[in-house]
């Protein structure tokens, strides 16, 4: 079968190949709008069912395909490497999970906009896929674009729900004002070295700097900032969070930060080079710290005094996101990159975990906590991976978060102490480390809710089994989480790929 494969992959133009999973993922979302149209309300789940086998379908070929080769140029905008084939499996992983757990969801069961939900999943995974391989600064607008506008329909999609449509109005405006100001640095970058391609900028800036160049550079970086939920430009994440589809928030707190963060490690070395006069490594480590210590203590401070259990995760999800920027503050060592990886899989199964419990513990109903209280009597096997995934998110060892954190946290010390980057960066590491344990103060509270409180408030719950298919990624995201606890080995494997990728 594999030979098979590679026939018709051979067949196919070089310059076409390395976004062969692109192309799959793209032609799967246009079939699925066919048969979205051609099928009745009732079988929607159709759609759901051809959307997760695209997805399952675009996992395999890419480790058929494997990593692409160095140097590949698809157009001379698009350049495949280790780091974009990690963001396609960890998309398109994200994106199988979350449909599955999308066909067995009490809250979209015999809605209309099931197949549309599902496309649009799609959409953001291949958003993400482009955005991740993009080295021309308008194939990278283009790519943060397609992310942007699936993330926008997803967050609204159910247009009867108002809280869905106040979180898609609230989106859209936050994402036009953040596109717009990204726009703005691209035609800076392009008016002052009359170039599109970040290699090229980065060259044209060391022989002919500019003060200018400078702020074009933090505009474009705000488009990054806020497609990852840094602080200050975090205001859209817990109201979105808290107004979409359960399911979907899981799905967009993963997703779009893996590209965000490829994007980031791919341009922000070609756009300051340590040539650059008044850029050195140093200043912009010192910049970087700086934002993942707002970052971090926003997000973890705010999330303590949460009462909604989504609101809670998405202030966490902008601290986690502090923390994992401090990666780029080493100046993006390999060792860094491989740390970050295993971080954003660790992040990934228990964040979407987290989320997925959360759909089926409260079905249409809201996720304060107040209304969570007494799960554990009604759905013990759902509380039972809830608590495995929080406690991975809080870093609790022996569990996937703690391996993410302690791998991150040791390569910026041995940044700072090593490579003469200063004291600034163990200040981060020390700010990381106060912010865990706020955060876990934080996710206490949800656990409280779920396994101690019991449920005085009268609220009456509907005692309707979960369907199956709504637990199996949840079981698959608390298992993980736990089997990667011992992922210290996926350093190594990360690591070798960087090197030949």
């Amino acid at each position: 079968m594999n030979e098979t494969l590679l026939q018709i992959l051979s067949a196919i133009p070089v310059s076409l190949r390395g976004l062969f999973p692109e192309m799959l993922v793209a032609s799967a979302i246009c079939l699925g709008l066919i048969l979205d149209w051609t099928t009745s309300t009732d079988d929607k789940r159709l759609v759901v069912w051809f959307s997760a086998i695209a997805a399952f379908a675009g996992i395999l070929l890419c480790w058929v395909v494997g990593v692409p080769r160095p140097g590949l140029l698809v157009g001379g905008t698009y350049v495949p490497d280790a780091i974009s084939q990690f963001v396609r499996l960890f998309s398109l992983t994200a994106a199988f999970l979350a449909l599955l757990a999308l066909n067995g969801s009490r809250a979209m069961h015999r809605r209309a906009e099931l197949g549309e939900s599902a496309l649009l999943i799609l959409s953001v995974a291949l958003g993400a896929m482009l955005l991740a391989s993009a080295r021309h600064m308008v194939a990278m607008y283009i790519g943060l674009e397609f992310l942007s506008l699936s993330s926008y329909g997803l967050a609204g999609f159910r247009a009867r729900d108002p809280r869905a449509s106040e979180a898609g109005i609230r989106y859209v405006l936050y994402g036009a004002v953040a596109s717009a100001v990204a726009v703005f640095g691209i035609s800076h970058l392009w008016g002052i070295t009359g170039t599109f391609d970040a290699m090229d900028i980065g060259a044209r800036l060391v022989s002919t700097p500019s003060p200018a160049a400078v702020a074009a550079v933090l505009l474009v970086a705000a488009a990054f900032a806020f497609k990852l939920g840094l602080v200050p430009f975090h205001f859209w994440s817990p109201d979105v969070y808290q107004g979409c589809p359960t399911v979907a928030a899981g799905f967009l707190s993963t997703v779009p930060k893996s590209a965000g963060f490829a994007a980031l490690l791919h341009i922000l070395p070609a756009l300051l080079p340590v040539a650059l006069p008044g850029m050195a490594p140093g200043k912009v480590a010192t910049g970087i710290v700086a934002m993942a210590v707002l970052s971090m203590v926003v997000g973890s401070a705010t999330a303590m005094v949460q009462k909604d259990a989504k609101r809670l995760l998405a202030f966490s999800s902008t601290a986690n996101s502090g923390i994992m920027l401090l990666a780029a503050s080493t100046w993006i060592t390999l060792d860094a990159v491989s740390a970050l990886g295993l971080y954003l899989i660790a992040y990934l199964v228990a964040n979407l975990g987290a989320f997925l419990a959360l759909d089926i513990l409260s079905g249409d109903a809201d996720t304060s906590l107040a209304n969570l209280n007494g799960s554990w009597k009604r759905r013990p096997r759902v509380v039972a991976a809830l608590v495995i995934c929080v406690a991975s998110l809080a870093g609790i060892p022996p569990l996937a978060g703690f391996a993410g954190k302690w791998a991150l946290l040791s390569e910026v010390v041995r940044t700072a102490t090593e490579d003469g980057f200063g004291p600034v960066l163990v200040l981060g590491v020390a700010v990381a480390l106060a912010a865990s344990v706020a955060l876990a103060a934080a996710y206490l509270r949800l656990l409280r809710a779920t396994v101690i409180d019991e449920d005085t408030a009268g609220v009456v719950h509907t005692h309707v089994p979960p369907a199956f298919l709504a637990e199996v990624p949840l079981l698959l995201c608390a298992g993980a989480s736990v089997v990667l606890g011992a992922g210290f080995p996926l350093l190594a494997v990360f690591h070798s790929c960087l090197v030949g990728g």
